[in-house]
């Protein structure tokens, strides 16, 4: 049982975003261990659930690892961990771990979860050898003690951590640093979205800002309960709040919405209707729409629901080679159905 429930409870950590379908990689994901000294109030491996704990030999878990590549079963390492021990044990494991991995010629993805309150000098050295690393932010501020009360300070060991690693990425690319490792694949971040009271304002305010500092990825966990746990009863998040949610996020993170114009999509309650926010945002700014096709910039053009930045680029290069687009390049370009629900926010003046 041991192992399997390091593995299963790896999944509690994300490594890729809802939205999409495929992920990058098939990533041997584990935990180092499943034992875990903290009391989040949502979390089936905190100290109030009992059951047997157990955890990787580092020796034994690098040469499972290397077996499973060499099988072309894996295509990456996700490694995270419960905090068993003092944060900066906790890395040094982590560290070890991928350290061996290096030295026996895997020149592959490492994805790294690191600890809150980690020493700037062990993040550096994670940092050397993954290519991904995360740090979990897990609520807004004002709730993070309320539903991981013994998890440090939010500030301090929490978003100042992944402001070390933001320094760390652009000092290692400043410096031409290439992989494998020097966080090429950038740093992200996870909340636990339900577990509190917290709204969709006070968490997309908070991914606002840490878009703003230059992390990478956020992803949303919609909130489960779990047996033992003080939240065993609480009820789940609903799985379109987490979808609305992240899709808001994304509109800030790719597509170049500020937090001002997610901001007014919300109700009263500061909540996400469920609906697709840019369409939402498409129908509360209909004086933007029509979106012209062959005049608007690219930051017009790629708020038109069903195309994303891939397409705006192409429709601007293509006009640049030409002197106007028709509806004959969009539907080439986007297939008749997504024409169909993209036509009714697009035109094409003439020059």
């Amino acid at each position: 049982m041991g192992r399997n429930v390091l593995i299963k409870y790896a999944s509690l950590d994300k490594d890729r975003i809802d939205l999409f379908k495929k992920p990058r990689y098939r990533l041997f994901k584990t935990l180092l261990s499943s034992a875990c000294r903290l009391d989040c109030l949502y979390c089936p491996l905190s100290r109030h659930c009992r059951f047997e704990r157990s955890y990787w030999d580092v020796e034994d878990l690098v040469n499972t690892f290397i077996a499973n590549y060499r099988a072309k079963r894996v295509d990456g390492l996700f490694l995270t961990s419960t905090l068993y021990d003092d944060p900066d044990n906790v890395v040094e494991r982590e560290i070890e771990v991928v350290e061996k991995l290096r030295k026996r010629g895997y020149r592959g993805f490492i994805h790294l979860r690191l600890m809150p309150g980690v020493s700037k000098d062990l993040l550096f050295h994670a940092a050397v050898h993954a290519d991904r690393i995360g740090l979990n932010i897990e609520a807004p501020r004002d709730t993070f003690k309320e539903i991981a009360p013994s998890k440090g300070d939010w500030l301090q060991d929490i978003v100042k951590r992944l402001e070390w690693l933001v320094a760390l990425k652009k000092r290692f690319r400043k410096s031409l640093m290439r992989k494998p490792g020097y966080i090429s694949q950038g740093i992200d971040t996870q909340f636990v979205l339900g577990a509190s009271d917290e709204s969709d304002l006070e968490v997309l305010e908070t991914a606002w800002m840490l878009l703003r500092i230059g992390i990478d990825k956020i992803y949303i966990s919609g909130f489960k309960p779990y047996k033992q746990t003080p939240l065993e009863k609480r009820t789940p998040a609903p799985k379109w709040r987490a979808l609305r949610v992240t899709q808001a996020i994304e509109l800030m993170r790719v597509y170049g919405y500020t937090f001002n114009e997610i901001r007014d999509l919300l109700n009263e309650c500061g909540m996400l209707p469920n609906k697709d926010p840019k369409i939402l945002y498409a129908e509360k700014n209909i004086h933007l729409y029509p979106i012209d096709l062959n005049h608007d910039p690219y930051n017009l053009i790629v708020k038109v629901p069903g195309i994303g930045p891939k397409t705006a680029k192409k429709i601007i290069k293509l006009r640049n080679m030409r002197d106007k687009i028709t509806d004959q390049d969009i539907i080439k370009m986007l297939g008749y159905r997504r024409y169909i629900k993209v036509k009714k926010y697009i035109t094409y003046k003439s020059s």
